[in-house]
């Protein structure tokens, strides 16, 4: 084999676990809202696992996803409204949820990941 088919056969592997590895993130992305959406309902004046929804806004807007920036993969969860940050850092933080919920499936993610390297 000739040192190009080498680099060739590197670059190949390296782009199929990226792209695994991007599909996993998708994954955990999905898995990761769904979640959230589960234990904080986006239903006007209900209760939920992190806050009392007044008017649904904060619950419904919550997103998450997935992104490629050069060799970085990740997974991310935002707010859609403007005092997301507020939820997220006031009163002692008494309202977060980004952080738990990401704390939720981190472990999982890492193992998952690692099984993708373990060839």
């Amino acid at each position: 084999m000739s040192v190009t088919q080498v680099t060739k056969k590197i670059k190949d592997i390296y782009n199929r676990r990226r792209i695994a590895v991007y599909a996993l993130s998708l994954e955990y992305a999905a898995l990761a809202i769904n979640y959230f959406r589960s234990v904080q309902p986006p239903k006007p004046d209900s209760q939920g696992q992190f806050w009392h929804n007044r008017t649904g806004q904060a619950a419904a807007r919550m997103f998450t996803g997935a992104e490629v920036t050069e060799n970085i993969v990740s997974w991310f969860m935002a707010h859609g409204v403007q005092y997301g940050v507020y939820l997220e850092l006031a009163n002692d933080r008494r309202h977060a949820s980004i952080n738990q919920v990401i704390r939720k499936f981190a472990g999982r993610f890492y193992n998952d990941l690692g099984k993708l390297y373990k060839d």
